[in-house]
């Protein structure tokens, strides 16, 4: 069965912001690669800002399974690097939501605040993957140290996209410009792991 009119326009409208950048796009655009009329795509979305909320929508859905995932410490190397995975395929399938906020502008309010909650959720997240990591001995780190890595592993997931396109014009992420946020992430914290632990993420993290 052909995919549904709407359903087109989400995943053409995602493909076109992702490769060109929010603004660059027109909904004559997008209704030309889709081969509707402007009109029937305002039926569907009103504005480009109404696709920006139906890819958030679709993006938490994600989210919700990265946060999902389990740990204890005899699975936190198997956790954190499916954790790891799965929060930079979020980057890679919506590269523009993480990369042109400047151009589409903030959220509604109800979903600023599931944004706050997602930074919180996963900033906690990785506190509990280290805690972890350290109980079964693969990190060494001390306490205090925990929190604040988390956060600077958490700016270089979100911005690493917004980075690439401010200091190297790159717009469409590829499999290269993703491992290598991957790679600045690890850099964080690997000079702290153990020589095992490096090795089964230089394996099993990378997309």
């Amino acid at each position: 069965m052909a995919p549904k009119t709407k359903d087109r326009i989400l995943a053409t409208s995602l493909r076109l912001f992702n490769e060109n950048g929010y603004d660059a796009v027109t909904t004559a655009k997008i209704s030309e690669e889709v081969g509707i009329s402007e009109g029937n795509l305002w039926y569907h979305f009103r504005t480009k800002r109404d696709l920006v909320s139906a890819h958030q929508l679709a993006l938490f859905v994600l989210i919700d399974k990265r946060l999902a995932i389990p740990s204890t410490p005899e699975t936190v190397l198997e956790n954190y690097a499916l954790f790891n995975r799965m929060v930079f395929e979020e980057v890679w399938t919506y590269q523009y939501l993480y990369r042109d906020q400047a151009e589409y502008g903030r959220a509604s309010p109800e979903l600023e605040d599931r944004v706050h909650q997602i930074y919180e959720m996963t900033t906690s997240m990785v506190i509990r993957f280290f805690r972890h990591m350290i109980e079964a001995g693969h990190l060494g780190m001390p306490e205090d140290e925990l929190a604040p890595i988390a956060d600077n592993i958490w700016m270089v997931i979100r911005y690493w996209p917004s980075f690439l396109r401010e200091t190297r014009r790159i717009v469409k992420l590829d499999k290269a410009a993703l491992n290598a946020g991957i790679r600045h992430h690890f850099a964080l914290f690997e000079t702290h792991l153990t020589k095992e632990a490096r090795n089964y993420f230089d394996r099993n993290a990378y997309a």
